[in-house]
């Protein structure tokens, strides 16, 4: 009876060790990090070396844009537009266009993936909400992002995901660009080929001015590795995209 107990708990010091083990958090490395804020698809950062302080942006933002308010005979005495100028700087600098500060790349950890089941990984699918900028007019552009990824050894927190598609919508883009950096900052982090990436948004440069069609949407596609070459992962992802969810 002694010897059944001991053996007993061994096996369930074992099974606890092994749980602590496999929901140990991994971070990124700061050089990993590094290149899955950059991607092989940058955007069109300057990379002047003498760049301007947080508060020297919103300065000279501020000035900037007052000047374009008087040249729309706009009167900047009114109360209602005198500090016009400061909240577009600071919206630019510190909120919608915070993307353009590499130094704001979510910091990304993951832990190990033992749930695959009959030699094969789950499909990680995650629907994010986003809002960006359209880099040629600057008016916004809003949408849903599909991001899988099947695992190769590693999972990272489902909040991350839609961190990583912010960092990347919060500064001036395209859309073509904006789905192909969330792809290869995924590829990168997770050290895998098996990412895709499906984006249906509306652009106000659309909507607003030209055009002004209010139900257009656009839709933009990346399907890298076994998203690409595997008709039934394809397959599956797309029923995922266009899957119906319901709310609870």
């Amino acid at each position: 009876m002694q010897n059944t107990k001991q053996t007993f708990n061994l096996a369930a010091n074992k099974l606890a060790t092994k749980y602590v083990s496999s929901s140990q958090e991994i971070l990124v490395s700061e050089e990993v990090s590094k290149l899955a804020a950059l991607t092989h698809y940058p955007s069109p950062i300057s990379s002047a070396k003498c760049k301007m302080s947080k508060e020297e942006k919103i300065a000279f933002i501020a000035d900037k844009f007052r000047d374009i308010m008087i040249a729309l005979d706009l009167d900047l005495n009114d109360h209602s537009l005198a500090r016009t100028p400061e909240r577009v700087a600071k919206m630019y600098v510190e909120e919608v266009f915070s993307g353009l500060d590499a130094s704001q790349f979510p910091r990304v950890s993951f832990i190990e993936d033992h749930y695959q089941h009959e030699n094969k990984a789950n499909i990680v699918l995650v629907k994010v909400k986003f809002h960006s900028f359209c880099e040629h007019h600057f008016v916004p552009m809003f949408g849903t992002a599909h991001v899988a990824y099947i695992p190769n050894g590693k999972l990272i927190g489902l909040s991350k995901i839609p961190r990583i598609v912010r960092f990347f919508a919060r500064r001036p883009q395209v859309q073509e660009r904006l789905t192909a950096q969330i792809a290869d900052s995924l590829c990168t982090l997770l050290d895998t080929p098996d990412v895709a990436v499906s984006i249906s948004a509306q652009h106000f440069c659309v909507i607003a001015r030209g055009i002004e069609d209010e139900n257009s949407h656009t839709i933009t596609n990346v399907l890298r590795g076994g998203f690409d070459t595997n008709e039934v992962l394809t397959r599956e992802f797309f029923e995922g995209v266009n899957r119906k969810y319901v709310h609870v």
